[in-house]
């Protein structure tokens, strides 16, 4: 049977801090976080476990920290890994993930993504600056992104700059494929190459800002639509080339 720790998925939850209009409304949290236990309990006799569990008062670092920093690292060791941040709309989804892009937020204050970025960046200089300090060969990495949007049953493009954002019913072009061992892959996806920390981040910035937006009842500019930023990092090394020495082993008589 396998254990917590060989568990390829892990779900963690976290609890968002009353908005300014539930605290108007008198609303009262329902939630409560077992000392030293991944555990919620709601109201007084329901208890749920999870992998982690988050209370009002986590901030951003120990969310990356927990959750996402050892799957970044292992990217570099050629594993995929997956971020997917679900709930109901208000529950604070863009601020844990760092896609709201608002000016005035500080540098405390990033989510998953900005911080992924700048981990993979920096990751990518650490390798460059060991193998020089080495003696070998420099690595070569390549980083391209994806940015879908998923609304209304159709695939959107995020990066295609011919779309127009206003006029749904247009039909995608992109498709959905499974490969031979169960993966599934996409075509007609625009990719994006990027060079640097800034560049990936205008390119995140640029595409969510295209994201179809709405107002609710609990949130004044929700993301009416499901997003996906793919970012694929391909690692190369130049191998040199043995060097081979020839004997003349002939014999003259």
């Amino acid at each position: 049977m396998a254990t917590q720790n060989d568990c390829c998925v892990k779900v963690s939850l976290r609890i968002r801090p009353q908005m300014a209009k539930e605290k108007i409304e008198g609303c009262h949290i329902c939630t409560s976080v077992t000392p030293g236990e991944p555990q919620v309990l709601l109201g007084k006799d329901k208890a749920f476990t999870y992998d982690f569990v988050f209370d009002l008062d986590a901030r951003q670092h120990q969310i990356y920290s927990a959750c996402v920093h050892k799957l970044v690292e292992g990217c570099f060791e050629g594993y995929n890994a997956t971020v997917f941040a679900y709930g109901q709309t208000g529950s604070g989804k863009t601020y844990t993930m760092g896609t709201g892009f608002d000016v005035t937020m500080s540098e405390e204050e990033q989510g998953i993504v900005p911080r992924a970025v700048q981990h993979l960046f920096q990751g990518i200089q650490k390798r460059r600056l060991e193998t020089q300090s080495a003696g070998m060969p420099l690595p070569e990495f390549k980083v391209s992104a994806q940015f879908l949007e998923l609304y209304n049953e159709e695939i959107l493009d995020l990066f295609d700059s011919t779309r127009d954002p206003e006029a749904r019913g247009r039909k995608s072009n992109i498709k959905i494929h499974e490969d031979g061992s169960g993966g599934i892959y996409t075509t007609g996806v625009t990719s994006r190459l990027v060079s640097s920390e800034e560049e990936m981040l205008q390119c995140l910035k640029l595409g969510a800002l295209s994201r179809t937006t709405a107002s609710t009842q609990m949130n004044a500019q929700s993301s009416r639509s499901h997003a996906i930023f793919t970012i694929h990092l391909c690692q190369m090394r130049v191998c040199p080339q043995p060097q081979v020495r020839h004997i003349n082993s002939s014999v003259r008589s």
